[in-house]
């Protein structure tokens, strides 16, 4: 046997590995590809070239010659499962811990109120206005809570 005839026999094997790896076994990275075959990238592509122009397979390379997709789809038998409109539970918020510590803080701020204005000294005052702020700090945080919350799209 000639060597060229050796080299065609060799690309004909390759060209028929390749057709299987493409369409039987769904590989698309080129470098797999060539790895598989034991040539190099170019040449993978330049036997991919020569079967898409011979029609044994369909499909286009991508612009960075790194992968290549085939044109045909074949549907899955598998069934179809429609997903509804549910939001996930660990995707639900719970603006409960915000609402409350904001009631809570609210009714902090209106007791401090109440006792600075009932004082009867400085003394009584600063405790009103301590437990104005513990209001405050308490209440913001709350809203900081319910802030977190993500707007619907």
């Amino acid at each position: 046997m000639s060597v060229s005839l050796r080299i065609v026999k060799l690309m004909t094997d390759k060209k028929s590995k390749l057709v299987i790896l493409v369409n039987t076994e769904n590989v698309s990275a080129i470098r797999i590809m060539g790895d598989i075959l034991e040539i190099a990238p170019e040449e993978v592509i330049e036997l991919i070239e020569d079967l898409c122009a011979t029609g044994s397979i369909h499909g286009s390379i991508t612009d960075d010659g790194e992968r290549f997709f085939k044109s045909e789809i074949k549907l899955s038998n598998a069934p179809v499962i429609h997903g509804g409109d549910q939001t996930p539970a660990f995707m639900k918020f719970n603006t409960r811990p915000g609402i409350i510590s904001s009631v809570i803080g609210f009714a902090i701020i209106a007791l401090g109120l109440f006792l600075y204005a009932n004082a009867i000294d400085y003394v009584g005052q600063d405790y009103g206005a301590i437990t104005i702020f513990l209001g405050m700090i308490i209440l913001l945080s709350g809203m900081y809570c319910l802030s977190l919350r993500k707007t619907p799209e």
